[in-house]
């Protein structure tokens, strides 16, 4: 099989986030469903992607084998966090939300973050964002994408994480509508912090 420019693209996209669905996919690369049901096809039956049905009655995702994950500089993901399901797809939903509004910054995923070691500060107090934006003026923003409330200890935690590390301007956190007012409560006075409701 002839590996394509835009298999190499679709190839290091999944795994930028690790996993993602068809439509995620067909978004990004202005792919009609069909065609983009065509594609993973082909790099499935490569033996490039996996496609695999996690819950019932949801989409199935793709993700990256060990030889796809060769046209990539990310390894391939170890398991399906199933417990952070949902979550990461909503990262993928917010990625595109702010590609949309901000399309002159670049995005870095939490999993280069991660082999980049790029915040030392955020890394060794053991959290680290969903993303982050990276502004032409070198402005960077957290991003924290929030479905579900965090203990008040583990938020203040966090907060505490976020005023220690000096390349962090803001932090944008996209929150379940039912728990955006109570963070905004929680993070009272701290100007750094902004919340958006989160509506896939």
């Amino acid at each position: 099989m002839q590996i394509t420019e835009r298999d190499i693209e679709i190839i290091r996209f999944i795994n930028n986030f690790g996993f993602c669905e068809i439509k995620q996919i067909e978004k990004q690369f202005g792919i009609k469903k069909s065609r983009g049901y065509q594609i993973m096809k082909r790099l499935v039956d490569a033996n490039l992607v996996v496609h695999e049905r996690v819950f019932h009655g949801v989409h199935g995702i793709f993700y990256v084998t060990h030889r796809g994950s060769e046209f990539s500089d990310l390894p391939p993901i170890k398991n399906i966090p199933k417990d952070n399901y949902r979550h990461q797809l909503a990262i993928i939903d917010t990625f595109f939300k702010l590609k949309a509004q901000y399309p002159e910054a670049e995005w870095v995923s939490e999993r280069r973050i991660k082999r980049d070691k790029y915040m030392d500060g955020l890394g060794k107090r053991r959290h680290i964002p969903d993303g982050l934006l990276i502004f032409p003026d070198s402005k960077e923003v957290a991003i924290e994408v929030e479905l579900t409330l965090k203990s008040k200890r583990r938020l203040l935690e966090i907060f505490r994480n976020y005023m220690a590390c000096l390349e962090i301007k803001e932090i944008w956190y996209y929150c379940s509508p039912k728990i955006t007012e109570q963070l905004r409560q929680l993070a009272e006075k701290k100007p750094f912090l902004k919340f958006y409701d989160f509506e896939r």
